[in-house]
């Protein structure tokens, strides 16, 4: 399994609401294929109109792991436009992550 870190912004931190990281991970298993081998997903704010998002995929390689998250992120936010406007501000490069 691998993790790829993508970190949302919102255009509009006032009308962030705090069930947006509870509602966007809702969002992407709803857009979640079965072939993308999506396992979990983690959320965490940073500060107010920041969240990161943790997508663990079943391992398909470094690249095409870190472009089904992002092809899940984008597919997830315009499925359902929140308040607030989320966007994906950073997706660094997938890390591998042992599992015991």
């Amino acid at each position: 399994m691998e993790l790829t870190v993508v970190t949302l912004d919102a255009v509009d931190p006032a009308a962030v609401r705090p069930t947006d990281g509870a509602r966007i991970v809702d969002l992407l298993w709803t857009a979640a294929a079965d072939g993308e081998r999506l396992e979990h997903i983690s959320v965490q704010a940073d500060r107010p109109g920041r969240l990161h998002l943790g997508m663990f995929i079943a391992a398909t390689g470094g690249r095409a792991t870190r472009s089904t998250a992002l092809a899940l992120c984008r597919r997830a936010l315009a499925m359902s436009p929140l308040p607030g406007g989320w966007r994906i501000a950073a997706a660094p490069p997938a890390r591998r992550t042992p599992l015991s």
